[in-house]
């Protein structure tokens, strides 16, 4: 309809005119600075005033106005003092109104703002249509421990899933093992199912070759390779939150906002950046970790399209081809608890099936579950923090410590920050007065070592932090800890120290918050590098002992942004946890150990001095004797008391 009305307004337009404004010549005002672009056309970027439409200036830097996209206006004093800066720009705030700084720079990771990868992103893009219709992906999870695998993925036809494992790459020693195949939905006119199995007998150090039978056709094998037990790394990555960057401007085109698919392709290949940066890191990691928005779209709405887009960031999620070659252990957040697309993507280990909230009248989606698993020396509990309840919580830990009581050292991984300050989420009540003095309890009676954690976008490292046992039942200060100080050795051998909690920042950099004005105590180290991150912790064995260094790093660069945190324990430190055994929880806080160790001064100094009394007295009942005996063998025969010696 413009278009007609273009064409109109043209032919009675004087050919010679020119204006300021190039929609004038189409019978059309310029749009007003802030003006959201409702349409393109082969003319320009269309708005509207009044229920009119007007012409968008094309860009330019000392005019435009990108807060007005966001829902504010540009800011009437360019020197302003910045009152905030975020991912999208610098703020002011005038008369009571936040307000955007015109010429600030968008900080969220724009793929467009790369010099050195737009070869590889054009041609990623030119894929993209391909990549993004591909919902029978491959995901390579943990399995119960690290002898086994468990691959998931989506299949068109509900043939027998089968995974094909041998250690000659011509699979001619190939052994096949068989899963489960279950119908799951229909999509876009296609019936989906859900296929997972289980492959056992893998051996450390080892090179092994698999494929997979997809649709009863089967694929070309994959290497893949176990590592030394004694010497290895795992990787962890805050939210991958693919999709994340929709409604951003890129300045690809500082007038439109990305739809929710572009921002999908934007992440996408972030994502592919941030594994293959990883990888190139660590040389190849055993494990690796996520904690939780693998996907972006929430689909609250109950639309297909929400549906499917939420299906199209799951599949960019598992493009990169580097994830083939390692499990991976990921944690549901909140953005994917309401569809049922993680469970039957991800085949998780050891898995708490019936949580607390599923009974015969629940009919809401079934979106993750709690569950744990052993690999080498470490065991890693992955919880559901959206549906879950502390009892379930309580289930799943016992359990998995019952199975492995003995492992050196103990992980816990969950989406919700529950010692972050990330301005966002980190002071829900949720969080605070439930999920915070549960967990706290749990970690604490249980000696784990570190929780991973995601959700805020943004990367904090606290104390050690314990529970309080003299607080108030569910208090959000349940809890007191002891400095911790990057590069610094700490022996915890009898876990006595607390737990150390990271909040990872954003894997993609789609989402990249702020922080609060005000730093809890529990905080130790924070920051926004506005850039995609990931983190490493290595773990290595030397004689009776064993370590794990933690160390925080950004893609782009591979700069330390954080730590390394390093902590040693003797081997097997861990086998005296009773799981059965009434816990006594620290009353006072820190300086009950003080207390304790002058008690045990006093107790050894009573004892030698009752042990010298003790000797004292005994030589002197000796000499005693002595003296006696020595008398009576003077005095012969006559001596009263010689008859007891007959």
């Amino acid at each position: 309809m413009i278009n007609i009305a273009i064409a109109i307004s043209f032919l009675v337009t004087f050919a010679g005119a020119e204006s300021e404004c190039w929609s004038e010549k189409f019978g059309y005002k310029c749009c007003e600075p802030g003006i959201k672009v409702e349409t393109v056309s082969d003319e320009g970027s269309w708005g509207k005033m009044d229920g009119n439409w007007c012409g968008i200036k094309e860009y330019d830097p000392n005019e435009r106005c990108w807060a007005s996209y966001l829902g504010y206006s540009c800011c009437l004093d360019d020197e302003g003092e910045v009152k905030n800066v975020d991912m999208d720009g610098d703020w002011g705030y005038e008369n009571g109104k936040w307000c955007g700084f015109k010429n600030s720079t968008a900080r969220w990771n724009d793929r467009e703002k790369f010099e050195d990868t737009k070869k590889e992103w054009k041609e990623f893009k030119n894929k993209w249509e391909e990549y993004s219709k591909n919902f029978e992906r491959l995901s390579v999870f943990a399995g119960e421990d690290e002898s086994k695998l468990n691959f998931g993925w989506y299949s068109t036809t509900n043939n027998e899933p089968i995974i094909s494992l041998g250690t000659k790459e011509d699979m001619s020693d190939a052994k096949e093992f068989k899963g489960i195949n279950v119908y799951y939905k229909d999509m876009l006119g296609k019936k989906y199912y859900s296929n997972k199995v289980t492959v056992t007998g893998l051996s450390r150090n080892s090179v092994y070759y698999y494929k997979r039978k997809l649709n009863d056709f089967w694929e070309d094998p994959i290497q893949f390779t176990t590592r030394d037990p004694d010497n290895f790394n795992f990787i962890f990555y805050g939210d991958p939150q693919i999709g994340g960057s929709k409604n951003r401007l890129s300045v690809a085109n500082l007038t439109q906002p990305l739809t929710v698919l572009e921002g999908t392709r934007n992440d996408a290949f972030n994502w592919n950046m941030t594994i293959m940066k990883s990888f190139e890191l660590t040389g190849g990691p055993s494990l690796i970790m996520t904690a939780g928005d693998q996907a972006d779209s929430e689909c609250t709405d109950n639309k297909e399209e929400s549906f499917v887009n939420q299906e199209i960031q799951f599949n960019a999620f598992l493009l990169p081809e580097l994830l083939k070659t390692v499990p991976m252990a990921a944690a549901l957040g909140n953005h994917e608890q309401n569809t049922d697309n993680f469970r039957n993507h991800f085949n998780a280990p050891n898995a708490l099936t019936k949580p607390h909230y599923i009974n015969d009248n629940y009919e809401g989606p079934i979106p993750a579950y709690n569950y744990f698993f052993k690999y080498n020396n470490v065991l890693v509990v992955v919880l559901e923090t959206n549906k879950s309840n502390c009892d379930d919580f309580k289930t799943i830990i016992s359990s998995a410590i019952d199975k492995h009581p003995n492992t050196d050292w103990r992980i816990a991984m969950f989406h919700h920050d529950i010692y972050g300050n990330g301005y966002i989420h980190s002071e829900e009540k949720y969080i605070t007065d439930t999920l915070r003095p549960c967990l706290t309890e749990f970690f604490s009676k249980h000696k784990f070592d570190l929780v991973i954690n995601g959700h805020d976008h943004v990367y904090t490292a606290t104390h050690f932090v314990s529970f309080d046992g003299n607080s108030s039942v569910n208090s959000s200060t349940s809890y007191y800890t002891e400095e911790i100080q990057s590069s610094k050795i700490y022996n915890n051998t009898l876990g006595t120290q607390g737990t150390l909690y990271i909040t990872a920042n954003c894997a993609t950099g789609s989402k990249l918050y702020t922080f609060h004005s005000h730093v809890p105590d529990y905080v130790y180290h924070f920051n926004q590098t506005f850039t995609s991150t990931f983190g490493v912790l290595d773990f290595q064995r030397n004689n009776d002992t064993v370590g794990l260094k933690i160390t925080y790093y950004e893609v782009d660069t591979l700069d330390v942004k954080d730590g390394p945190y390093i902590f040693e324990k003797m081997i097997n430190s861990n086998n005296n946890t009773n799981i059965g055994a009434t816990y006594v929880y620290d009353e006072s806080g820190p300086k009950i150990w003080l207390i304790l160790f002058i008690v045990l001064i006093v107790l050894i100094i009573v004892f030698l001095l009752v042990y010298r009394s003790y000797l004292k007295k005994k030589n002197n009942d000796s000499l005693g004797r002595l003296l006696r005996v020595t008398s009576r063998t003077h005095l012969g025969n006559n001596s009263p008391n010689n008859s007891r010696y007959m």
